[in-house]
């Protein structure tokens, strides 16, 4: 007997489940204190670095190009809002993009920093790490539609070590500013850059239907300050389908354009990065 009302407790529990995924009359993604997500980020990447020696200055090298890195590679991309007032709220997102590769050359005359690469081969590893905590205050609120300034930081991590070997030029030594080079040599250049950069901007939402809601986002800045010169662009676009009250997935795109320059003790070369790509999430909202 109790085995019968146990099944009919839970049939009668999974028969309401659409119910209550309906039951919302304002849509959670938007209205909801807390929204946390996770999930694939597919970028499609186009970057060049500058590294500067002692003495060299060598032009841009095209990272996939030249260097041979994926210029495609899929990451995991994470994030949290907290909606603190009616009008004001936190956001912060997160994801992390590693690659590495290994070129042949011949002929090549390829300036790195202080070293001219004759011939032989370059092992490249190029991380970079980026988070953004963005605060936004809605102009325009309600259950439905949510219209905001934002401003706040994206804190970009970038390392690059590009390893020579082969005929290689050292050109802070008497007699070696030009090939040919010794018969066989190695060098190592590396630049790591930590920077916290300003942005501003705004976006918009809108639930369609209780379940249903979009986002679109741009936000930028260009700054030029101490011998630091850059400039940063990032749009974003998801929507969310939240067919039960707490959980739901989403889809979007995110593009992102960054050139970041200096001569410095901090970062003497440039890092230009341009991405873009699909999203693909879960997320839950309470």
């Amino acid at each position: 007997m109790h085995k019968i009302h146990l099944v009919a407790a839970l049939m009668m529990f999974l028969t309401a489940l659409p119910l209550q995924a309906q039951a919302p009359d304002a849509n959670a993604a938007i209205n909801d204190r807390f929204r946390i997500y996770l999930g694939g980020f597919w970028a499609n990447v186009d970057s060049e670095i500058t590294i500067n020696g002692e003495i060299a200055s060598p032009p841009p090298i095209n990272v996939e190009d030249v260097l041979g890195l994926e210029d495609s590679k899929g990451v995991v991309l994470g994030g949290a809002r907290w909606r603190i007032s009616r009008r004001n709220q936190i956001e912060f997102e997160f994801f992390q993009l590693d690659r590495f590769g290994v070129q042949d050359f011949t002929d090549a005359d390829l300036g790195v920093g202080d070293f001219i690469l004759e011939s032989g081969s370059i092992d490249t590893t190029l991380d970079l790490s980026l988070g953004r905590l963005t605060y936004g205050f809605s102009l325009v609120r309600n259950d439905s539609m949510d219209v905001q300034l934002k401003a706040g930081l994206h804190i970009v991590d970038i390392a690059a070590t590009l390893q020579l070997m082969g005929n290689v030029c050292d050109t802070t030594m008497p007699g070696q500013t030009m090939p040919p080079c010794p018969p066989s040599s190695s060098g190592t250049e590396s630049e790591d850059v930590t920077a916290p950069l300003p942005h501003f901007g705004g976006s918009f939402g809108y639930a369609f239907t209780p379940t249903i809601a979009a986002r679109f986002q741009v936000i930028g800045f260009a700054i030029k300050l101490d011998g630091i010169d850059g400039s940063l662009v990032e749009v974003d676009a998801d929507i969310d389908w939240s067919p039960w009250r707490h959980f739901g997935v989403g889809v979007g795109l995110r593009y992102f354009n960054f050139d970041f320059k200096g001569r410095t003790s901090e970062l003497n070369g440039e890092f230009q990065y341009e991405y873009w790509g699909p999203v693909l999430y879960v997320q839950t909202t309470f």
